[in-house]
């Protein structure tokens, strides 16, 4: 299992370490937010004590900081719609004079930015963020290689690498707890479903952590792996598990009584009026489709997105694993990922309904993935579905063949979106040079993908990546 782990690790990694090479400070959802945050924590500044105006002219909280932990004009690349320009617009400082620096995650848990943020506090400027982000990606690797390593067959291998997408890859990349998040949520499904618990533990304990809805993931997580497999709640009793969840839990508890959010909801912009209707009619006609694309690949701020035919491709191959599952599977199976499914939408439009008359947009995709990869991942446990695939060659090939068109799409994704911050949002696919390159150059970044997403191709089709152990006759979870 060490060496399994040790490969899906480097494989990870570098998925994850090809986005934090490649984006210009500030290039994916929030990052400018984020990064304060995790400098502010390590200067000990666990809640906001100022008020500032950021680079988009919203008044929210604010840290003292030095001034070159952000370009003056950190938006530029994308708030001046529909003129999005190249990552060459930024002005970068070495200014280390402190200032108010704001943050609208002011408030947000400090456990992610406590693990990432030691780069920033040591250097708080575009080569601390890089490590920052480097630290990131390792922390997600570590989580995602751990669900790989125990993983049991093709199958769960394969999905492991779908609910990878290239959105996951770029937030695992940056500083965004929301990657980290996903990651523990792969973890806890995966580890609790073959019941490794003390892996589940940790993935209960950062889930619980990280984020606010966390809790909610993390729960959720729980009665659905446990329902679709059968186990008795009481095996959440298991100490490896249960002091981990508990103490994340309780975490969780005393951040919501300590950092209330209020004061961080305030609209920047006036919110025109609105109803219930008028927001359940954006949805369908356009929010709905915006949440779909994100979810596969949709960056930055979400106006760079990808070929509609590779997110398209991405869902085909999760519903070619997910299927099957469902004619062969149980009716508790049918129930968990219909459950999975029905509740991330359900949550999103919750969510927008709530939010929307109060700040305006606010709910994304990605927000849901730690409960929509349940989805993909509790598919490979329907009864007969290892035997079914390798009844038939051809659909033992279909799961190479699946494996192997992931890498592709993980490349486009970055030369896409490389692409668009060297030369443009509407430049022709050319990641190599342009107005801006990256700090170590075009090549690098690609080939770390390239390398990263070939590897778990290679995990996926080997037929094994740990000793199968020889199962027992008696009537175990493990038969």
């Amino acid at each position: 299992m060490r060496r399994a782990f040790l490969v899906a690790f480097a494989a990870f990694f570098l998925l994850g370490a090809a986005w934090a090479l490649a984006l210009p400070v500030n290039g994916t959802y929030d990052e400018k937010q984020h990064l304060v945050r995790a400098y502010a924590v390590w200067t000990g500044q666990w809640l906001p004590h100022e008020r500032a105006t950021d680079a988009s002219g919203i008044d929210t909280s604010a840290f003292t900081g030095p001034r070159s932990l952000l370009p003056d004009n950190a938006d530029c690349t994308w708030i001046d719609k529909p003129d999005y320009h190249p990552a060459s617009c930024l002005v970068t400082t070495g200014d280390r004079a402190d200032t108010l620096v704001p943050s609208a995650a002011a408030r947000y848990s400090p456990v992610y930015y406590a693990l990432v943020g030691l780069p920033l506090r040591i250097s708080p400027d575009g080569t601390g963020l890089i490590w920052a982000r480097l630290l990131s990606a390792a922390l997600a690797a570590a989580l995602l290689a751990a669900a790989m390593a125990i993983a049991p067959g093709r199958l769960e291998r394969l999905a492991v690498v779908l609910v990878t997408t290239p959105m996951l890859a770029n937030l695992a990349g940056s500083i965004n707890p929301n990657g980290l998040e996903i990651a523990a949520a792969v973890l806890l499904f995966v580890a609790l479903l073959h019941r490794r618990f003390a892996l589940a533990g940790a993935g209960a304990l950062l889930l619980f952590t990280v984020r606010d809805l966390g809790p909610f993931f993390a729960l959720a997580a729980i009665v659905l792996a446990l329902f679709v497999s059968r186990q008795h709640p009481r095996v959440l009793l298991h100490r490896a598990f249960a002091v981990p969840a508990a103490l994340g839990a309780a975490f969780a508890v005393f951040w919501a009584a300590v950092a209330s959010r209020g004061s961080d909801l305030v609209p920047g912009r006036p919110v025109p009026p609105t109803s219930t209707g008028a927001i359940l009619s954006d949805i369908a006609h356009g929010r709905a489709e915006f949440w779909a694309r994100q979810i596969v690949g949709q960056f930055n701020y979400g106006e760079t997105t990808i070929s509609i035919a590779v997110i398209g491709l991405w869902y085909l191959l999760c519903a070619a694993l997910v299927l099957p599952a469902l004619v062969l599977g149980d009716r508790r199976l049918r129930l968990g990922v219909g459950a999975a499914f029905l509740g991330s939408a359900a949550l999103l439009v919750a969510l927008e309904l709530y939010f929307a008359p109060k700040v305006g947009h606010f709910a994304h995709g990605r927000y849901v993935m730690p409960l929509g990869v349940g989805v993909i991942l509790l598919a490979p446990l329907a009864v007969g579905y290892s035997a079914w695939l390798s009844a038939s060659p051809w659909r033992e090939r279909a799961v190479h063949v699946a494996a192997a068109l992931t890498v592709p799409m993980q490349l486009y994704a970055l030369a896409r979106v490389m692409t668009r911050f060297g030369r443009g949002i509407s430049a022709g696919l050319n990641p190599f040079g342009g107005a801006w390159t990256p700090p170590l150059g075009s090549l690098v970044p690609l080939l770390c993908a390239l390398v990263g997403a070939a590897l778990l191709g290679v995990i996926v089709t080997r037929s094994s990546v740990r000793p199968t152990p020889v199962l027992s006759t008696a009537n175990t979870f493990s038969n």
